[in-house]
């Protein structure tokens, strides 16, 4: 719960700070780099929070069934070559 504040407060904090047109360094192009920065640090933490321990075993993101395609033979005819 302290991330999400702290990534809350970055994010307010650096969308208060950017201004593209600005010829200052700062606002033009360090705090949208902070701001995406943060912004991927939030969607990652509701991913690990919701999504993978919320999820059952048919939807979730790691799941143990069988769909990757490879649980059928080898292909071959059975004979050896030839």
């Amino acid at each position: 719960m302290k991330s999400l504040i702290i990534n809350l407060f970055g994010l307010a904090g650096s969308w208060y700070m950017i201004d593209l047109a600005s010829e200052n360094l700062v606002n033009s192009t360090f705090a949208p780099l902070v701001f995406t920065g943060f912004l991927i640090s939030s969607v990652l933490w509701f991913i690990v929070k919701f999504g993978v321990t919320q999820g059952s075993s048919s939807g979730s993101y790691f799941s143990s069934g069988d769909s990757g395609g490879f649980g059928g033979g080898d292909g071959g005819s059975g004979d050896g070559g030839c």
